[in-house]
């Protein structure tokens, strides 16, 4: 499980930010793992299936964001990118 918090790794927020004003993102979670999410860091305001670039856009700079697995910190998925990666592979079978 990794945690994107707000600011970066250990970053603090400003004292205007409070939790009150961050909303909580679960991502990525399949299974019993959302259950201890929960127990740790409670409800989740969002949950997002996978980390793509709509879940990002969805994240404000002081949001917490839990992932079910993975680093904090990798790129969001970019289905455009791996759909013409995935087009391109085949052409190459093809010929």
């Amino acid at each position: 499980m990794a945690v994107q918090h707000p600011n970066g790794p250990g970053g603090h927020a400003d004292a205007s930010t409070s939790r009150d004003a961050c909303l909580l993102h679960f991502v990525g979670f399949r299974d019993d793992r959302y259950w201890n999410a929960v127990r740790v860091f409670g409800l989740p305001d969002m949950i997002h299936r996978n980390w793509d670039v709509y879940a990002a856009q969805d994240v404000a700079p002081w949001d917490i964001v839990v992932h079910a697995d993975g680093s904090w910190d990798r790129p969001p998925r970019s289905f455009s990118t791996e759909a013409e990666l995935s087009r391109r592979s085949r052409r190459r079978m093809n010929s």
